[in-house]
Order: C-alpha cells, then structure tokens, then sequence
C-alpha cells in the first residue's frame, strides 16, 4: 500500500493526531492515509491534512520515505513537511480521535511508552533536521 504523513512544525513542536481507526487505533501518529488511484502524492498529503486537522496546506515539501512494515500490512509512505502557521487552529476530523501539538520531547516519551505509531521519532528528527537544512538553519 501507498501512504502519504505530513510533519507539520513550529519550531521543535509537531502536530500530531491520535487514530480513530485501524491500524494503530489510538496510538499517535502524523496525520496522514492512504493515496487514491491516480492521486498525486503532494495532493493526498494535502487531502489527509485538511481530513484529519481541518488545516488547510498550500507549502508542502517532501522529506522522506518511510516505511511501515506490520504483521499484516506493508506499507510504503511518502512523508512530506511544512511549517504549522502560529494562527493555525487545528481541529481533528475524519478517522482522528484527537490532535495536540508535542515537543519532540514529549513524543519520545510517547513512542517509549509505546504510544505512538512505529519509528514515529526517528521520523519527525529526519523531518525537521532536513527542514533547517533547507532553510539554512543550525
């Protein structure tokens, strides 16, 4: 299966959606799903985004692969990135039961907790490093 996530951040903070549906139901995840047949990827990053956060995003960059290898499932995921604008007012929809904006801190406590989706910290370093390499950030 394809995927598309979005890492949506300010600063180290990154928005984050908790699933209301399987697989990893109630784990925290990056707001993301599945690509529609002849979908552009950039476009079913959007659509996941504005389905699951109400935020509408018109700057996405790609970032990475990801890949989310279960049990029963494979699945190989595009994962994009943007900045959360600071009027931004996230609202969870769709198959998200809730959103919340976490430190980086805060999700790796999560991820140990076993909270989150598989590799979701290893993902959002991957993310906003590439991002301020990108904006000449150190």
């Amino acid at each position: 299966m394809l995927g598309v996530s979005v890492c949506l951040s300010k600063d180290d903070a990154v928005l984050l959606v908790r699933r209301g549906k399987a697989p990893y139901r109630g784990l925290w995840s990056l707001p993301g799903g599945g690509v529609r047949f002849g979908e552009a990827l950039q476009a079913a990053a959007r659509r996941e985004l504005a389905e699951e956060t109400r935020i509408v995003a018109h700057d996405l960059d790609f970032i990475t692969w990801h890949e989310a290898i279960g049990e029963r499932s494979h699945v190989v995921i595009a994962v994009f990135g943007g900045d959360l604008a600071a009027d931004a007012m996230p609202c969870a929809g769709d198959d998200a039961e809730d959103l919340e904006i976490m430190s980086l801190t805060e999700i790796a406590r999560r991820e140990a907790a076993g909270g989150t989706t598989p590799g979701l910290v290893a993902v959002i370093e991957r993310c906003l490093a590439l991002r301020r390499d990108r904006s000449g950030e150190t």
